[in-house]
């Protein structure tokens, strides 16, 4: 692939001055980002569909971008020709693979992130994670060839400064070591430019005003570590937080946002529980505060299958940032259980310093790796439940929405089947635990894979001591079992006792003139 070995465990691990090989660095640590951004890119797309925004004007930012990348192209682009000069010359030097597909690898990966910042200035995109994180890895997987380049380029001096008439034989050498500083300091500067979130857009669906909420032009990296909260929380710090110190909700978790989507999954499904019903897709529109919605009931001479869930819509209309919210959940338990190891690594490091004496550069790299780790878990984590507290946000919001218009618009025959308290219940007690289950719903696969990955590494350590918790375990499920048990019986009779109890409080609150005329006041709040 490129002339040379691909990995010397000699040279990389057991040593006291580590590097990789040359093969290596030029292979793994420049295709690996590419290979992320190319895997990822569906979310930039995403991004695209879903932006509410259009037409971000050409400024400093944007402009340094594209320029700065069309540098890469045309560097990359240069090595591809000079290789095929080199394929094609009298050179003695040979070609390799790796010098025609390291460049036509790099210039693909180049010219689709160019054609992602004039589609995010188009589309009203403002800031990219797919970008920030292929920039960053780009950068640091690129600094270990700095050091190999600096070597070898100060290698080749002394053999220049000894022998003046072999200058010739280097110049492919020369050429790769100033084509990779030239293209590393672009690197580092496209970085620094994604560090940054762009301009407003000049076409928004919503008007976005003084008060909107400083997420919306955040850049990733403050994002990630919540760096646009801060004025709230300092604010909130100096005096007690008032209405209007809030800022706007976002326009992606408003109703006239959420609603239209789950009313078009429901009509879906609604249809599906009816025979007889139309051949044209349900359609849901929302225009001048109004959801239009298809009649639950069908059509007049359809006959009714069975009664219609309501979870199959929420899974279409929300489940692609619930799935997106389980992988960082993933992550995180892989991460959670990866510091233990990296810390097991550290102590069999100290252990062995008197007997085996190991080089001082892996323990700075465990003590590096686990600060990585677990920076990276608290990062990861925090978007998990942030996603997840959204998710929820928006099912409460839509469901709300869904029982508040449908108690509207029933009949009076209807009405008499359920109670005016059995409704608010519906909207402000059932809708929030929706809400708060989403949350913890991944629990269901998280919950068995950590205990897994715990018992298997106990193993490692206790031997078949495990078991013993383990059988703990085993006999605490049906009592856990016989406690929700329990629970969900004296939750149902609380929700009876909420019905009743808010019936009767319209009905006082109805009758209020006779209660005083009677003085029943006393009786009546001892019923209440």
């Amino acid at each position: 692939l490129c002339g040379s070995q691909f990995w010397n465990a000699s040279e990389t691990w057991w040593t006291d001055d580590p590097d990789f090989t040359p093969c290596f660095e030029q292979t793994v640590l420049v295709w690996t980002p590419c290979a992320f951004y190319w895997c990822f890119v569906i979310f930039d797309f995403y991004y695209l569909k879903a932006s509410l925004d259009r037409n971000i004007p050409w400024n400093k930012l944007n402009v340094s971008k594209a320029l700065v990348n069309l540098g890469l192209l045309v560097i990359t682009a240069l090595d591809l020709i000079m290789a095929l000069i080199k394929k094609g010359g009298d050179s003695e030097l040979p070609l390799y693979d790796l010098d025609v597909w390291g460049p036509i690898i790099k210039f693909a990966t180049f010219l689709l992130i160019f054609i992602f910042i004039l589609l995010n200035r188009k589309y009203g995109v403002q800031t990219t994670g797919c970008q920030f994180l292929f920039w960053f890895l780009l950068t640091v997987l690129s600094i270990p060839r700095c050091r190999t380049e600096v070597r070898q380029d100060a290698d080749r001096q002394k053999i220049l400064d000894s022998q003046q008439d072999t200058k010739h034989n280097f110049f492919w050498e020369e050429y790769q070591f100033v084509s990779f500083f030239i293209s590393f300091t672009f690197t580092c500067i496209m970085l620094i430019l994604n560090c940054f979130a762009d301009g407003m857009p000049k076409q928004t669906k919503y008007q976005r005003g003084e008060n909107e909420i400083p997420e919306l032009s955040a850049s990733f990296i403050s994002r990630i570590t919540y760096r646009w909260f801060d004025s709230m929380a300092l604010k909130g710090y100096r005096n007690p937080l008032e209405e209007k110190d809030l800022w706007d909700l976002r326009p992606q978790d408003s109703c006239s946002e959420v609603m239209p989507i789950f009313a078009h999954h429901w009509n879906q499904k609604v249809r599906k529980n009816y025979k007889g019903r139309a051949r044209v897709e349900p359609k849901a529109q929302f225009s001048n505060g109004h959801v239009t919605f298809e009649n639950p009931h069908g059509e007049k001479n359809g006959r009714k299958k069975g009664m219609a869930s309501i979870m199959p819509p929420i899974y279409r209309s929300f489940g692609g940032v619930f799935l997106f919210g389980s992988l960082m959940k993933l992550f995180t338990d892989v991460l959670t259980f990866a510091q233990p190891q990296v810390l097991s690594l550290i102590i069999g490091f100290v252990e062995a310093h008197e007997t085996d004496p190991q080089p001082e550069w892996k323990g700075i790299m465990y003590s590096v790796l686990l600060f990585v780790l677990a920076a990276a878990q608290t990062f990861i984590l925090g978007q998990y439940f942030h996603r997840m507290f959204i998710v929820g946000l928006r099912i409460r919001t839509a469901l709300i929405n869904a029982i508040y218009r449908k108690a509207l618009r029933i009949s009076n025959s209807t009405k008499k089947e359920s109670t005016v308290g059995e409704i608010v219940n519906l909207m402000a007690v059932d809708a929030q635990r929706f809400m708060e289950l989403t949350t913890y719903l991944n629990m269901i696969w998280s919950a068995p894979l950590q205990i897994g990955l715990a018992l298997y590494f106990l193993w490692q350590q206790l031997g078949p001591s495990v078991l013993a918790g383990l059988a703990v375990m085993i006999i605490l499920i049906p009592v856990n079992g016989v406690i929700a048990s329990r629970i969900k019986t004296y939750q149902i009779r609380q929700m009876k006792y909420k019905d009743e109890r808010v019936k009767l409080m319209n009905e006082v609150l109805s009758g209020i003139k006779v209660l005083k005329l009677y003085a029943w006041e006393p009786s009546f709040e001892k019923q209440v």
